[in-house]
């Protein structure tokens, strides 16, 4: 059996209990993940940023927010996050991914929130900002830490993300490799139209550098006023996945060729419910909680605030599937989650004979 760090179809078949809840009722006692924005600051420009509204410093801020937007706050309060980290495992949330909004690693107390917190733990970063010392913390007490690198060369990564910073993020993923602990490291490459070609560089990279895998995704492009269409070219995903087929049997590399191929062809979600996002959700900065990862700050898609009411309570009343609407935006995070829900959600008939 093939070993397979990312893989959000399968994955949610280990949680049973939730999924049987979320059937029987559309709702679920508690997610199973939980993302937390610590930071809406971000130290790089990534031309492709979906969440560039949301930087309150940095080379984005100040980027359009979308229509009827709602402030996600700058730094996380060290004893919110402290608070919220109580509640979610008192909430029995089984694991918590530290992400962005901005740059998790920016917020001045972020080793200190590290070190508190109990639950399973992952990592979004840029990789920018990891000495010695916190590459040492992060391998001993996350479960993994996953670096956004996307380019394989300087030129490329200055041209993309805005800063000349290559060679000190590959001299931080080396850290991190050579740190001890049980940390799973993986380097993310985003594929589009300028890079696609150096999928096999970027391999190699990977494997120089040490690193658990490689992942592979497709940038996505859409319009803000109409998520739910492409807003770019595509026509060079079919040429990626035909790189991508090379490493079709290789545990190393982490790519979803029927996601490419999704997004190649678009026509719609195809599903007219979400259960994703009673399986995950987000928190920002200033602890309000969001209907989907994807709708942070989006004014509708606010469920409740921490610093006002608690989580299980915010949960009770909210959480749970919700209508896919024209606000969602193309091949989200939970469509794939979605295309393994859909058809377990559905009512058959004669149920007991298989």
């Amino acid at each position: 059996m093939t070993t397979s760090f990312i893989a959000p179809r399968q994955k949610l078949f280990g949680h049973l209990d939730r999924l049987q809840e979320l059937r029987a009722t559309g709702k679920t006692t508690a997610p199973v993940n939980v993302e937390i924005d610590l930071s809406n600051r971000c130290s790089l420009g990534c031309q492709w940023c979906h969440f560039a509204y949301t930087h309150t410093r940095g080379p984005l801020a100040g980027h359009v927010k979308p229509e009827g937007a709602v402030s996600g706050g700058d730094l996380m309060d060290y004893d919110l996050a402290t608070s919220i980290l109580d509640q979610l495992d008192a909430a029995e949330v089984r694991s918590v991914v530290w992400a962005g909004g901005g740059e998790p690693t920016l917020h001045p107390r972020f080793d200190d929130v590290i070190t508190y917190c109990n639950l399973d733990q992952g990592l979004y970063t840029h990789g920018g900002h990891i000495d010695d010392k916190r590459a040492a913390l992060l391998k001993r007490r996350l479960t993994w830490a996953y670096v956004s690198l996307d380019e394989c060369d300087a030129v490329a990564y200055q041209t993309s993300k805005g800063v000349d910073r290559f060679d000190a993020v590959l001299t931080n993923i080396a850290r991190l490799v050579a740190a001890d602990g049980p940390a799973t490291i993986g380097v993310g490459c985003l594929l589009h139209v300028g890079n696609w070609q150096n999928i096999h560089r970027m391999v190699r990279l990977g494997r120089e550098l040490g690193v658990d895998y490689v992942q592979f995704r497709p940038v996505i492009e859409y319009d803000m006023t109409a998520p739910g269409s492409i807003d770019g070219d595509v026509d060079w995903i079919d040429s990626a996945i035909g790189h991508l087929g090379a490493y079709r049997d290789d545990p190393f590399v982490m790519a979803d060729v029927e996601r490419f191929k999704r997004y190649r062809q678009w026509a719609g979600h195809g599903y007219q419910t979400c259960y994703w996002s009673a399986m995950q959700t987000v928190i920002t900065p200033n602890g309000k909680v969001w209907r989907c990862i994807n709708k942070r700050e989006h004014g509708d898609a606010c469920l409740g605030d921490l610093t006002i009411d608690t989580f299980a309570d915010i949960w009770k009343r909210t959480g749970g599937s919700c209508a896919v609407d024209g606000h969602c935006r193309v091949a989200c995070r939970g469509d794939q989650s979605n295309l393994a829900l859909e058809p377990i959600m559905a009512d058959y008939l004669h149920p007991n004979f298989v």
